[in-house]
């Protein structure tokens, strides 16, 4: 089944979207800064992979091997179409995760009290 991994890939990061949607902890936190902030990160995390990525494969450490799970489109020599849309969510996933887990410690968008001497 060709594409299945670019599809489960898309469902992840739909889910992904539909969490920072509910919770409201990167893309569409309230905060205009926040947002820009979220993508600037993801786009300069996805970026960061894919330098990793390059270097990986110009010394041969990393190479495509053939998958019917994936469509079999390269944007670059070894580089399938698929992991550019893996580091992206995987940049993205990071900031959901991390705004979460300020939340739940207490220090997300809520404003913190002030310390009274």
């Amino acid at each position: 089944m060709t594409g299945w991994y670019l599809g489960a890939l898309a469902f992840s990061f739909a889910g992904v979207v539909t969490i920072d949607a509910r919770w409201k902890v990167a893309l569409f936190a309230r905060e205009r800064r926040a947002r820009a902030l979220t993508v600037a990160v993801t786009l300069v995390g996805a970026a960061g992979f894919l330098v990793w990525d390059a270097v990986a494969i110009s010394r041969g450490f990393f190479g495509r091997g053939e998958s019917r799970a994936m469509l079999g489109v390269e944007v670059a020599p070894h580089l399938p179409v698929e992991e550019l849309v893996f580091v992206t969510f995987l940049s993205y996933l990071t900031l959901v995760v991390f705004g979460g887990a300020l939340r739940l410690l207490g220090q997300g968008t809520r404003p913190t009290p002030e310390v009274r001497s």
